[in-house]
């Protein structure tokens, strides 16, 4: 249109005509969407912020759906524990009723003094006979030791299994001069510096000794502990032995200081990549386990037999086997793998152990390979890597792979190249073993073991005090018991209140003992000549054994004792009330007996059937009369109504469930409350295992488990805890519903925050675009008689042509 030539007037007010209708359409076009931001055009700042805004408002409101299944599940878990609450209390119910039932039945026998009433079934488990008793004496179970003398613990022997530990009876330090101490050495004794002295360099166990016993006495308010000191004989001639007096009290401390050389044991060593699946250590074969933490502990499990002690370190993997004794050779490893020669820099893993799941991937030299199958077989997990190798262009350029049983080889495929072996990582479910990686021309180390000789030199080595150790068993009850002596120490004397203050000791240490054992009825006692006993406090028919080898030395070969009771004489005067007197004195909880116009009434306190064989002059079979006393059918039904409330308090539990989640079964529940998934809470019971009878140590119950009051108490007992368990379960689902109720009140809020924040940002203020709109239109029609006035010029010079 550069042809057409317009006024400069009329050019302006079309301009201005021009802009008036832009701002109209974008006034328009707000009036009609509501909306002052309609794209990133308008204001990219307030659209992708109001956008992001309203995105996050959108992912919450997804959540609400979640939160409200969430309080749903939580709602019917509620209901499930306050139905199961009903059904304890029914069953608590039903167990009160039994407690005061007494409908037991009875037979009704006339006896007479030399009657005998044999009893099965009931609450009997084997046939019993009941007759009158000859007033007698009981006997308490006992046994004493059996030497002549008296008994003041373990003797102090220099031979035999002792010979090479020490000398006497209490805990030894033992020094094993071995190197030799050099004179004016210094060692630390029970908490003193202790300076050696002597005629040459190198000091004579002698001389150590008096040194040691001289520095004891000079400081005996300092040191810690009353010791004797001696120079050993036998194969004790090159040792140093220093004894604690008081048995009770532990061996001397002892430490070297200096001007000695330290013996050390021999030792084996080797790296855990270099077990196959099996190795020989110590002559015994030790399996892998597939880890590392594995076969430490199979190590530790075989290590006393083996004669070695394990030191492991995690980091390294380094496994150190180190002798038990001194003297002893370094133990023997065999079946590590061999030592092969690297042709090049590679790495070999150890895929035993290993375990992928499929797209779990293997990372070297920034190259990535993801397996497609899954498995934990070594030999398919390292040829499955082979191929993925061969495969991928960058790495069979450079490197190339090999098998050998679980072993994978990356090796660089020029022989002789210097370098490192690539550096290799992995996500696997279960990781292989940590890569070995070689140097050009390396052996394979790992597969070496690598041993310290044994260095002779002074070493030091602590003995517990000499002890009699045996079992004692009472009423099927066992426990332990360790006596030390009375004194320690060469050349020791003992004192007649040495010996008193030991006895109270040892009594007062084994019946506390006893005591901590459950073991109420027994208690150690010395006699007047000094003899030990384990005595029952009361006779009864209870056994008492002592066991073990010093057990039989002590007390002798024959050390099992039963007691006998103490029969009462009966207070009442006819046959009739003296058998009503002793069937209620030693069987008051299973049978009640009373005087029914001067005949024996029985009752049988059972739901269980009472078969009663009775004689009644105690001449034999040929006058035995049959007879049965039938259970307590009510207590025995009861029994049966408890078992059916016990079903239904499981059926609740497996129909409280919502939408699939039953946390009455032990399912979990998690409620997330943000849109990335970081906030958000576990429901589930307490230990996981849910809510049913089981969990709540609730049994089914037969009818003789009714049979007594005292079991019947026991029974409500377990429903209180029971109960106690559901409200403290009722009381965590609560505090979880109260967490969830307001998450989702305050995901409601912070949606409407979210979106009134995006509508402020975005939304038009319609009066003011209708003002706008207004004035636009005032504009346009202003701008239009304008246009029409500034084209009145050019139509006046088109009047004077025509």
């Amino acid at each position: 249109m550069s042809d057409i030539t317009l006024s400069k007037a009329v050019r302006t007010n079309l301009l201005s005509l021009q802009s008036t209708a832009d701002l109209m359409a974008r006034t328009q076009e707000r009036l009609a969407t509501g909306n002052k931001v309609n794209s990133a055009l308008d204001n990219p700042t307030n659209f992708f912020t109001a956008s992001a805004l309203n995105s996050r408002a959108s992912d919450l409101n997804s959540l609400m759906d979640n939160m409200s299944n969430g309080i749903k599940t939580l709602q019917a878990a509620d209901n499930g524990l306050t139905a199961i609450t009903k059904t304890l209390e029914s069953m608590q119910s039903t167990l009160r009723q039994a407690r005061q039932d007494k409908s037991f039945q009875n037979h009704i026998y006339e006896v007479t003094a030399d009657s005998i009433l044999t009893v099965n079934g009931g609450q009997f488990e084997l046939p019993t006979e009941i007759k009158l008793g000859v007033e007698t004496v009981g006997r308490k179970a006992q046994l004493t030791t059996i030497d002549a003398q008296a008994y003041q613990g373990p003797i102090a022997a220099a031979t035999g299994s002792q010979a090479s530990e020490a000398t006497g009876i209490g805990g030894r330090t033992k020094i094993n001069v071995g190197g030799g101490l050099a004179n004016n050495s210094v060692i630390k004794v029970g908490g003193i510096d202790v300076t050696l002295t002597g005629a040459a360099a190198i000091l004579t166990p002698a001389e150590i000794a008096q040194s040691i016993d001289n520095a004891i006495n000079a400081n005996s308010s300092q040191i810690l502990g009353d010791y004797t000191v001696s120079v050993g004989t036998g194969v004790n001639a090159d040792s140093v032995i220093i004894e604690t007096v008081e048995t009770d009290q532990p061996a001397a401390t002892v430490a070297l200081v200096s001007g000695h050389s330290a013996a050390q044991k021999a030792t084996s060593t080797f790296a855990y990549g270099s077990v196959p699946t099996t190795v020989t250590v110590g002559g015994q074969s030790i399996s892998t386990g597939g880890s590392f933490e594995t076969f430490v502990a199979s190590l530790e499990a075989s290590a006393t037999a083996g004669g070695y002690r394990v030191v492991a370190d995690p980091l390294t993997q380094n496994i150190t086997l180190e002798a038990l004794e001194y003297g002893d050779p370094a133990p023997a490893v065999t079946g590590l793998y061999a030592g092969e020669l690297a042709v090049a820099a590679e790495t070999r893993i150890d895929l035993t152990g290993a375990s992928v799941t499929a797209g779990q991937t293997l990372t070297f030299d920034g190259q990535t390979l993801t397996l497609a199958t899954g498995g934990s077989n070594p030999a398919d997990l390292a040829q499955e890597l082979e191929a993925l190798i061969a495969l991928n262009t960058t790495l069979n350029g450079t490197y190339e792979a090999s098998i050998s049983g679980n072993i994978l080889t990356i090796r660089k495929r020029v022989g002789g190249e210097l370098g490192s072996g690539p550096t290799v990582a992995n996500n696997f479910t279960t990781a292989p073993t940590n890569p070995a990686v070689f140097e050009n021309g390396e052996d394979e180390i790992p597969g070496d073991v690598t041993t310290t000789p044994i260095t002779t030199g002074v070493h030091i080595e602590t003995v517990e005090a000499a002890s009699d150790t045996f079992s004692i068993n009472y009423d099927n009850i066992s426990v332990e018991i360790s006596i030390t002596g009375v004194k320690g120490g060469v050349g020791t004397a003992i004192s007649a209140m040495d010996i008193q203050t030991w006895q109270n000791s040892t009594v007062e240490r084994i019946n506390a003992e006893l005591k901590n054992a459950d073991i109420n009825g027994l208690e150690a006692v010395f006699d007047a000549d000094g003899k030990f006993s384990i005595v029952a406090r009361v006779p009864e028919a209870k056994t008492l054994s002592i066991f073990g080898p010093r057990g039989v030395a002590l007390f002798g070969p024959d050390s099992t004792v039963t007691g006998t009771p103490t029969v009462d004489g009966y207070s009442a005067k006819t046959a009739v009330d003296k058998f009503v007197e002793e069937i209620n004195r030693n069987y008051g909880s299973k049978l009640r007996a009373s005087n029914d116009n001067g005949k024996l009434r029985v009752e049988n306190l059972s739901t269980a059937e009472l078969e009663v064989q009775f004689d009644p002059d105690g001449a034999g079979p040929v006058t035995t009369r049959p007879s049965t006393i039938k259970g307590n059918s009510v207590r025995d039904n009861l029994s049966l109504q408890f078992n059916d409330l016990k079903n239904q308090l499981d059926r609740l539990s497996d129909d409280a469930s919502f939408n699939g989640i039953n946390l009455l079964r032990g399912d979990n529940l998690k409620i997330t409350f943000n849109e990335n998934g970081s906030s958000f809470i576990d429901v589930q019971t307490s230990d996981g295992r849910g809510i049913n009878a089981s969990a709540l140590k609730i049994e089914n119950l037969i009818g003789r488990d009714l049979d007594t009051d005292e079991g019947i108490d026991a029974l409500i007992n377990d429903i209180k805890l029971a109960l106690s368990d559901i409200r403290s379960q009722a009381s965590k689902f609560g505090s979880n519903l109260s967490i969830v109720q307001n998450r989702q009140d305050f995901t409601k809020n912070m949606i409407n925050t979210l979106e009134t924040g995006a509508a402020n940002l975005t939304l038009a203020d319609m009066n003011e675009e209708a003002a706008n709109l207004l004035a636009l239109q005032t504009r346009q029609s202003l701008s239009s008689s304008s246009l029409s006035l500034a084209s009145q010029a050019d139509q006046s010079v088109l009047q004077l042509l025509q």
